[in-house]
């Protein structure tokens, strides 16, 4: 991947080229609301194809960057991603993009964090101690199964915990938020 490109598209998160991860998912969601169809910043600036066709440039350097970042050498050789082996998800060259909005939709947002880091529920449920049913219907919002307020809120913070969610506690609260709505 050509260096000039990457760097670029740090320049258009408006970060430089040694920003965290943690800065590049926070600077791609903030534009990616800025440039939403429901936006009142941009409302009488551009229309709505102007507004889709800066999402899907913001998208694609949001990808080329990942993309990068999985492929770029450490100082130790290595890589700084996880170890790709044989049968280890990464050992496809592909992206996976978290793009749920955590305050709209938790369960879904939690999914694709999940898959993002090629865990699969029961690896996940066993680190955590978390029943997959749990995990599952947290993913799903299917609040039906999900035991006692506590118990859920629990869950939560074990599993954002352990797939290092930024801004644990705003989607904790969200997802209960839900929760209360569904089950009252």
């Amino acid at each position: 991947m050509d260096e000039t490109t990457v760097q670029a598209c740090f320049e258009r998160f408006g970060l430089p080229s040694d920003a965290s991860m943690h800065e590049i998912e926070r600077s791609f969601r903030e534009l990616r609301e800025l440039y939403s169809k429901k936006s009142l910043a941009i409302y009488s600036l551009m229309g709505e194809e102007e507004s889709e066709e800066k999402l899907q440039s913001l998208q694609a350097a949001y990808e080329q960057i990942l993309q990068a970042r999985l492929l770029a050498p450490s100082d130790d050789g290595g890589n700084n991603g996880p170890e790709v082996k044989p049968g280890n998800p990464l050992s496809e060259s592909r992206v996976v993009v978290v793009d749920a909005d955590p305050a709209e939709t938790p369960g879904l947002f939690l999914q694709q964090m999940r898959k993002a880091r090629g865990l699969s529920l029961r690896s996940v449920a066993e680190s955590t101690k978390i029943g997959t049913i749990y995990l599952e219907s947290i993913e799903q919002h299917d609040f039906s199964r999900l035991p006692a307020p506590v118990y859920v809120r629990g869950f939560l913070k074990a599993f954002c915990r352990m797939l290092k969610v930024p801004d644990a506690d705003l989607l904790v609260g969200r997802f209960m938020d839900l929760y209360e709505i569904n089950c009252s």
